[in-house]
């Protein structure tokens, strides 16, 4: 029996495959993802540093930044494969019964863009730290990098190490490129009683947070940066380069997001006016008898003129009114609810997370100038 073919999901980018296929071993894709390629930093520092011959600082930035892609493969498997099919997943949920296509259409768009041109990143970090490599020769001799094996040792991790943060940024990419073709594309049915307290929305809030945290583990390679930085006199240059990661953290998720609150602001001032005018007919409506809105020729005078407002009316108009009353009071209830509820897609939970993806490259900055001055 063939499994069924996921609507959300149908292409995955070849570290993803290298992970499923060790999930049928490992059972799980962690461990998968660290037995097809997390050892590989690891092994490649054991081999190409020497704790004797390397100073503790570069020991520790070294490892840091080690540590950084060790979780790579399982990383970029899970946003492969729940994260973003998991978010049109989600957000098809709030597409009105009339837009039943456009979630499943950008699923297949954006899940085959991810798949297919990750080499695009890859390949732009691979001209920046194969550079640093070549120049920072010097440094690396310092610390003990000098037989062509521990050189082709520590040459393997940067291209590991490269590799994983190319496919993390395309991840960021396709993130904002998505958010921002849905909020555009969709017809949104926003539902001021969604769970979510926010409308239905909170999918938008969570995918733009869970990648600005996986784009956030850059910051442990920043002790490692700034002392390459300072041995071939780049230093300006990587601390406004760490300035900018920081900033680019902030807009990976302010900016999809905003995106989505915009149109969902427009999407409700529409209903609001809607309702705003069914309530006002209501209301003209109630103003006129019953009698005469049910029987107008038979209300009529001779003259042409009308019963009084304050007629007397049967027992059948007195529940009309009482019925227009009724809706009146619904159509203000949901004009309440479409006015008060939270359209960006912010919860305390998120706050909480885009907070420590922005302070933990700032933590390691002032790590990078604690330990410097102790080793």
């Amino acid at each position: 029996m063939t499994a069924e073919r996921d609507p959300y999901h149908e292409r995955a980018v070849w570290l993803s495959r290298l992970v499923n296929r060790g999930r049928r071993i490992t059972g799980s894709p962690f461990l998968a993802g660290l037995t097809v390629g997390g050892w590989i930093p690891v092994v490649a520092t054991l081999v190409a540093v020497d704790p004797g011959e390397a100073s503790r600082l570069f020991l520790v930035g070294q490892w840091l930044a080690c540590l950084m892609v060790v979780v790579g493969p399982f990383d970029v498997w899970y946003f492969d494969e729940r994260l973003l099919p998991g978010f049109f997943q989600e957000v098809d949920e709030v597409l009105t019964p009339s837009d039943d296509g456009t979630s499943r259409s950008l699923a297949s768009k954006y899940d085959a863009y991810y798949a297919t041109y990750w080499w695009v990143n890859v390949g732009v970090w691979g001209v920046l730290v194969l550079g640093v490599f070549v120049v920072s020769q010097p440094y690396f001799l310092e610390q003990g990098i000098t037989t062509a094996a521990e050189r082709a040792a520590y040459l393997c991790f940067l291209i590991y190490w490269l590799t994983i943060v190319g496919l993390r940024s395309h991840a960021a990419i396709v993130t904002v490129l998505a958010i921002r073709a849905f909020a555009e594309n969709a017809t949104l049915d926003i539902d001021p009683l969604h769970p979510d307290g926010l409308g239905g929305l909170s999918a938008v809030g969570d995918l733009a947070i869970q990648v600005t945290l996986i784009i956030s583990l850059g910051s442990f390679a920043l002790p490692l940066s700034f002392q390459l930085a300072s041995e071939v006199a780049f230093g300006g240059f990587v601390y406004a380069g760490v300035g900018l990661f920081v900033l680019l953290i902030a807009l990976n998720f302010l900016y999809p997001t905003y995106k989505m609150n915009r149109r969902a602001q427009s999407i409700r001032e529409r209903l609001l006016e809607q309702n705003r005018r069914r309530i006002r007919r209501l209301e003209a409506e109630l103003a006129v008898p019953a009698d005469i809105r049910e029987h107008p020729s038979e209300s009529e005078r001779a003259d042409g003129a009308t019963d009084p407002p304050d007629a007397e009316l049967g027992p059948d108009s007195v529940r009309e009114n009482e019925l227009v009353q009724l809706e009146i009071q619904r159509a203000r209830r949901e004009f309440r609810d479409h006015q008060n509820v939270q359209l960006y897609p912010l919860s305390i939970g998120i706050i909480t997370r885009l907070a420590s993806s922005i302070l933990l490259p700032i933590f390691f900055i002032l790590f990078e100038f604690f330990i410097s001055g102790q080793l």
